[in-house]
Parts: structure tokens; C-alpha cells; sequence
């Protein structure tokens, strides 16, 4: 499972040899580009540890509900004067897709009958909360997430006839909402909810509209996600070969923004992370990295359709699936699984882990 993202980082390596980066941004790649590795495997071989794997599943709604009651009363405590985004957003955080994921396996899987972990009073007071706290953190990626991780754990991502028709429906209703969204009138400056429709307007320009006044704040923070891609990909034309397009810049490449830009307490014209994952994966290690990223987020999209007769084999393969869907989404706008945090990559170690200790049993008890 982790062969492919090896794959990528031994491309962009061999990249390396043929640009002159410095020694600096080389271990910043590196570090970037096996942090994931490294935390699959953590996770992985942590579960490994725990004889009883209904521990982990129940240490982690812990944790979640915990973390959940925190992030309400710091928004209750902090939050003074009138209901703002913005503000609402700097005091509680700006998502959280631990919370929207465990959230989804908990009400899919873990308040069923098959699992007798918590009371009753304990599932009710557990989706409430965490569901405030979900919604309060008023993110788009955090509400997309949610959806994504409750669509495939009920299995409507594994394509049949009456799938489909679901999925398209979905599709249509969000398509929709986002066309709607495109004629209203919202101000940039607005507060409150009005605010929150703003960023989802802005939604699809943020990705594909590169077009804009770099010295027009508003339009450059509007179309920062699809303004790095394109700097990326002008950066490895200027090279005037097709090398960077095959096996990438390499460790260290560092994509040229063309104008020193306000990246958080300083100004940088040179930067070796962009959001658009996608176009990151093919920056640093060429098509090549892209085609092992593809292939790996298929491959734990493909754990869906796995038949097993377990019901807890089901709920980890549909677990993955979904890990992978959502992954596949946010990598288009936050770097997916080359994220600078570590929740996903350790949940997705996590679940593979107990999979893989579930199978194993299951193993063991067949040939008994």
C-alpha cells in the first residue's frame, strides 16, 4: 500500500541530480515526501501493539468527542460581539476531517448493534456534539469530507445500476447549488453566513481561474490555488526540456511565483509546496509520480468491492475505500495525503492496520 508513494519520492530523487537545488529545500522534500510514508507505516504497525482492536476504534470517538466539547466552548468562550466567519474560523480552526471521519464511522458503524462499545445516552450526546462542532468550523473541505466518508461507508460508491442513479443525483443537486451560487450578489466583505456562501462562490475560481492581478489582493487570495498551479507548470516550461514534465523538478525544486508574495510573516517569491496536489505530485516527480499517486488512490478506492463475509472485514475495506475517495477529492485542493498534518496518513495506517489484523484472524481461524 505504500509502494507507490515510495515510487514518487525515488523519482523526484533522481530528479534531484539533474537541477542544483540547495541542500535545505532537499530536506524539506524529503521530509514532505515521506512524512506520509512514514505515518502509514506508524499507524500501521501501532494497532499491532493492542491485542483487543475494538480499543483503538473506541480511543479514537474518544478522542474525538473530546476534542469536539473543545473546540465548542473555545468558540463559546473566545467568540465576543456579532456571528463572523472569519473570526468564528481563527478562534476554532479552519476544519477538521478527524472529526468529520470518525464521525461517519461512528454513525454508520459503531452505533450498531455489532458494537457494543458505548450507551446509548453516550451515542446520542456523541452525534450531537460532534456534529456541532463540525458545523462550526465552517469549512467547505470539512462538509465535503463528511459527505464523501458517509457516501462510501454506506457503500453507494461501489458502481452499480441503483448506485449510479444516487450518485447522480447527488451530483446534479451539488452542481445545482454551485450554479445558483454563481448569480447571487455576495460581498467579499460580508459577515456571518453570508460570508461562508462567499467562499463557496468562489469555490471553482480558486481552482481553475489563474487569471488574475497579482497586485489586486482580493483577486490574488480569490485564485491562489489555481494561480500556484500555473506558476508550477511555467516553471518547468522555462526549463526548456521535456525532463521536468517526465520525472519532475526533484527534491528541492521550488516553484517561481514571478513576485515576491505575503506568505504568512514574510514575503517569498520561491516556494516548494502549492495546494493543488495533483500538480505538486507532477512538480516534484513528473507524469511518472502521477501515474503511482493515480494508482494508489485507485487502489484504496478498489477496497470497496472486496467480498468477505465479516461484517468488520466490510466496514474496514468500505472504511479505506472512502479514505481514498476523499482523498482523491482533497488532493485537488489541499494537497491530500502530502498535507503538512498527519491526521489522514495515521488513520489510514490505523485502518489498515486493523484490517489487516482482522484478516489475519480470520485466516487463522479457517485453517483451525
Amino acid at each position: 500500500m505504500i509502494l507507490p508513494l515510495i515510487a514518487i519520492f525515488i523519482i523526484a530523487l533522481f530528479s534531484s541530480v539533474f537541477y542544483n537545488p540547495q541542500f535545505y529545500d532537499i530536506i524539506k522534500d524529503t521530509l514532505y515526501l515521506t512524512k506520509p510514508i512514514i505515518a502509514i507505516c506508524f499507524g500501521c504497525y501501532f494497532v499491532q501493539m493492542f491485542n483487543n482492536k475494538r480499543f483503538i476504534l473506541k480511543a479514537l470517538v474518544l478522542i474525538c468527542f473530546i476534542t469536539s466539547i473543545i473546540h465548542i466552548l473555545t468558540i463559546i468562550i473566545f467568540l465576543k460581539g456579532e456571528w463572523d466567519t472569519a473570526l468564528i474560523r481563527y478562534i476554532g480552526g479552519k476544519g477538521s476531517d478527524f472529526e468529520a471521519f470518525i464521525f461517519s464511522v461512528f454513525v454508520v458503524f459503531l452505533r450498531k448493534k455489532e458494537f457494543d462499545l458505548f450507551s446509548k445516552r453516550f451515542k446520542r450526546w456523541f452525534i450531537v456534539v460532534v456534529f456541532i462542532s463540525i458545523t462550526l468550523y465552517l469549512s467547505r473541505t470539512t462538509f465535503i469530507a463528511l459527505a464523501i466518508f458517509l457516501i462510501s461507508f454506506y457503500g453507494f460508491t461501489q458502481i452499480n445500476k441503483k448506485q449510479v442513479i444516487y450518485l447522480i443525483g447527488v451530483f446534479a443537486f451539488f452542481v445545482t447549488f454551485m450554479v445558483s451560487l454563481q448569480f447571487m450578489d455576495i460581498d467579499r466583505q460580508a459577515t456571518g453566513i453570508e460570508s461562508f456562501f462567499y467562499k463557496l462562490q468562489m469555490a471553482p475560481s480558486e481552482i481553475f481561474d489563474s487569471e488574475i492581478d497579482t497586485s489586486d489582493h482580493s483577486q490574488l487570495w480569490d485564485g491562489w490555488r489555481a494561480y500556484e498551479a500555473k506558476k508550477a507548470f511555467d516553471t518547468m516550461g522555462n526549463e526548456g526540456s521535456l525532463l521536468p514534465y517526465i520525472s519532475g523538478m526533484g527534491l528541492g525544486g521550488l516553484v517561481d511565483l514571478g513576485f515576491e508574495a505575503p506568505l504568512g510573516e514574510s514575503d517569498l517569491q520561491f516556494i516548494p509546496h502549492i495546494h493543488n496536489g495533483y500538480v505538486y505530485v507532477i512538480f516534484k516527480s513528473g507524469v511518472l509520480g502521477l501515474l503511482f499517486l493515480l494508482f494508489w488512490l485507485h487502489s484504496l478506492y478498489a477496497g470497496i468491492y472486496k467480498s468477505t463475509p465479516a461484517y468488520e472485514s466490510i466496514m474496514f475495506n468500505r472504511i479505506i475505500s472512502g479514505l481514498g475517495m476523499y482523498l482523491t477529492f482533497s488532493t485537488l485542493v489541499i494537497t491530500g495525503i502530502y498535507n503538512m498534518g498527519y491526521t489522514l496518513a495515521i488513520l489510514l495506517g490505523l485502518m489498515l492496520g486493523l484490517k489487516i489484523k482482522k484478516e489475519s484472524l480470520l485466516l487463522k481461524n479457517k485453517h483451525i
